[in-house]
């Protein structure tokens, strides 16, 4: 499974409720002026959540790093778990229909907002 983790702004929320798929409509990789400026008006860049990751990756002995891409992979069942920071979203590749790394940021905000890439 491949998705993505957004943090909205706050002025956006009832957007969200009422429209499920505005984030999936408007989460575009910028393109030109406009797709960018509107990334920055709707979207938190994401620190806050990368900041309480690597915090909670770097003690794991499972953890590992190499080209941008933070990896955590269990040795009993080999499941692996990838993870690409960038500055308004996280992108993470886990195996099955498992989403852990958002639950993980769900229990800091409720602004954290996930959708499949």
């Amino acid at each position: 499974m491949k998705y993505k983790i957004v943090y909205l702004k706050d002025e956006y929320e009832d957007l969200v409720t009422y429209y499920p798929h505005f984030i999936e409509w408007v989460y575009d990789l910028p393109k030109d002026c406009y797709s960018v400026k509107q990334i920055e008006n709707i979207f938190v860049p994401i620190h806050i959540g990368k900041k309480k990751l690597l915090e909670m990756f770097e003690d794991r002995n499972d953890y590992c790093y190499f080209h941008g891409i933070h990896m955590l992979q269990n040795e009993l069942s080999d499941d692996i778990i990838k993870i690409k920071m960038n500055e308004y979203d996280i992108e993470v590749e886990e195996s099955g229909q498992k989403h852990d790394i958002f639950d993980i940021l769900k229990s800091f905000s409720h602004n954290f907002y996930m959708f499949l890439s």
